[in-house]
């Protein structure tokens, strides 16, 4: 009889996270992602209206200079 070994493969034990929660992998970084987007959305009108109102400040400044130098 011929003496033959057998191999057993041996798989590394990845343990599985519980959560309370259901997650999903895939969707986590697309909400991130969306949410990131719309806070720099957001960023990007707030310093468009801060902006414009600095320009029409300083359009208000230019017309004081002009009438100041005009009266002269």
């Amino acid at each position: 009889m011929l003496r033959t070994t057998t191999v057993a493969a041996v798989r590394a034990f990845k343990p599985v996270q519980v959560s309370a929660i259901p997650r999903r992998a895939y969707s986590e970084d697309a909400f991130k992602k969306k949410e990131t987007a719309e806070e720099a959305k957001y960023f990007r009108a707030k310093e468009a209206e801060e902006i414009k109102k600095l320009k029409e400040a300083l359009a208000a400044k230019e017309k004081e200079i002009a009438a100041l130098k005009n009266k002269k």
